[in-house]
């Protein structure tokens, strides 16, 4: 039983990651960072959880960079905060804050190319809808 939540919180924060990755992206003032975010959020969950995987596994980015995502899960994981999750809004400020750090370093340090590769893969096998 404690398996099945180990792989759903590790799910879950590979999920959050790649959305807040997605933004991230957005966010940034170039054209081609915000077309590459756009392309991103239409992934399904499926393949925004296999681009994460992917990332973590590709040995083109930095060890302590694909490190990052397995200790972000677990420190979310972690009952013990810097600010315990009991207090209301602050009490998982810290959590954000952590995750928002990480997922920046995260970008910030990942060839933009190891990237819009996994992407370019995924995208194409992820079956199109009829007429788009």
């Amino acid at each position: 039983m404690t398996a099945i939540w180990v792989v759903a919180a590790i799910a879950a924060g590979l999920v959050l990651a790649a959305a807040l990755a997605a933004w991230y992206l957005h966010r940034a003032a170039r054209p081609e960072d915000r077309e590459l975010a756009g392309r991103i959020v239409r992934l399904p969950l499926r393949r925004k959880l296999r681009l994460a995987a992917a990332l973590v596994r590709d040995n083109r980015i930095p060890l302590l960079v694909r490190a990052l995502p397995p200790a972000l899960v677990l420190y979310l994981a972690m009952p013990l905060d810097v600010i315990p999750d009991f207090i209301p809004v602050i009490g998982h400020l810290d959590d954000v804050l952590v995750l928002l750090l990480g997922v920046a370093v995260l970008l910030r340090f990942t060839p933009r190319a190891v990237l819009e590769e996994h992407v370019s893969r995924l995208e194409a096998q992820t079956p199109r809808a009829p007429g788009s």
